[in-house]
């Protein structure tokens, strides 16, 4: 009799070690990724802070009067704007429509872009 209460209460302790390791294995892998996650937030940033600066790099690139500076310097001087006979404009959703009859495609395109030729 005082066996079996012995193994009952030996099995219970046992499942209930088992459930208590189970749990602190979990606790311990959630606080090693919170650990983890300051040095996470840091990277961000500094990814974040090369992205904006690297953005405000391509704004001042693109700026007008840089690009106009820029066409002004020798190692651009063989560049030429186009002739108004070199711009050829082809209406936006053509090249998508090709088994659609002609008369359909100057129907259903709805704007025009230019496209420089070169000769």
């Amino acid at each position: 009799m005082i066996s079996g209460v012995f193994l009952r209460l030996l099995a219970c302790l046992t499942i209930f070690s088992f459930f208590i390791y189970s749990y602190l294995d979990k606790q311990n892998s959630c606080t090693e990724l919170k650990m983890h996650l300051p040095k996470l937030t840091k990277e961000i940033q500094a990814i974040n802070e090369v992205n904006a600066n690297l953005q405000y790099q391509i704004e001042c690139f693109e700026n007008p009067q840089n690009l106009l500076s820029l066409a002004g310097s020798q190692q651009y001087a063989h560049l030429k704007f186009p002739f108004m006979e070199e711009v050829l404009t082809v209406k936006e959703g053509l090249a998508l429509q090709l088994g659609v009859p002609k008369e359909r495609r100057a129907e259903q395109a709805k704007s025009k872009t230019p496209i420089v030729a070169k000769q």
